[in-house]
């Protein structure tokens, strides 16, 4: 069953909502750290506009979520252009780049739930679809980045989402087993690759997804400001550190 809030204040969280012993938070990147996907569609729509195309936010919504080679791929065939995956890429990433450092705001609620997870000890990691290096740069922009144990890559694994593949990467690397990780995820592509690792889910439309329909996670909220870490992560204070490999601080690689 999924929960549906729609207030704009945080609310109280009961045991029913949420399973015991969740020691993690992954979190989905674009549209949920990042007011990005607008961004996104700008760099692809700037991009394809120099090959005659007028690329749509209609002709967008099928790419919410995916992997920049499949996207890549799929446009190029569709729209015969003359680049390769690799040169679409490049050059939609460097357009992206100007766009996140101008224009890059964090989502409502983030610093906060960042800072709240890290009061308690909560190991977090980004695990999104984006490039090594865009991820790297709009967790910098928003300055975030000591806030993440890992940051995990569409780049890194084979399958993109829908797959969970990057989300059993992102537990892995947390040492956390993929039924105790809490993941935060804004379209229907992200969730369905959570609850295929077995992870609890909970969704945050943002505009750009707020269409699609994500009854398929556990918890939808209507922004990350509802979300108490506290409620949710407080009994574990006690015993923060008593879960991380090797008793040790995780190592934050990027």
């Amino acid at each position: 069953m999924t929960f549906l809030w729609k207030a704009p204040n945080k609310f109280r969280y009961n045991s029913e909502m949420y399973p015991e012993g969740l020691k993690a938070i992954i979190f989905d990147m674009d549209g949920v750290l990042v007011e990005s996907e607008p961004l996104h569609l700008l760099s692809v729509q700037s991009l394809l506009s120099r090959y005659g195309v007028d690329y749509t936010e209609e002709e967008n919504r099928e790419f919410l979520g995916r992997k920049d080679l499949l996207i890549a791929d799929a446009l190029i065939k569709r729209h015969s252009l003359d680049l390769t995956v690799e040169g679409f890429i490049e050059a939609k990433e460097e357009l992206l780049a100007e766009l996140i450092s101008t224009k890059g705001e964090a989502r409502p609620g983030v610093y906060e739930v960042l800072e709240a997870a890290k009061s308690l000890g909560i190991p977090m990691a980004v695990a999104s679809s984006a490039t090594t290096l865009t991820i790297k740069l709009v967790v910098k922009t928003l300055a975030i980045e000591h806030y993440f144990s890992w940051l995990c890559s569409g780049d890194e694994v084979t399958n993109g989402k829908p797959a969970p593949d990057i989300y059993l990467l992102a537990a892995n690397r947390l040492g956390v087993d993929p039924t105790k990780c809490l993941v935060v995820e804004d379209t229907i592509t992200g969730l369905t690759a959570a609850k295929a690792a077995g992870m609890f889910s909970i969704s945050i439309p943002c505009a750009a997804t707020a269409y699609q329909d994500h009854s398929i996670a556990d918890l939808k909220l209507s922004s990350l400001e509802q979300l108490s870490v506290e409620q949710i992560f407080g009994y574990n204070a006690q015993t923060k550190d008593t879960d991380r490999r090797d008793g040790k601080s995780f190592d934050c690689r990027r």
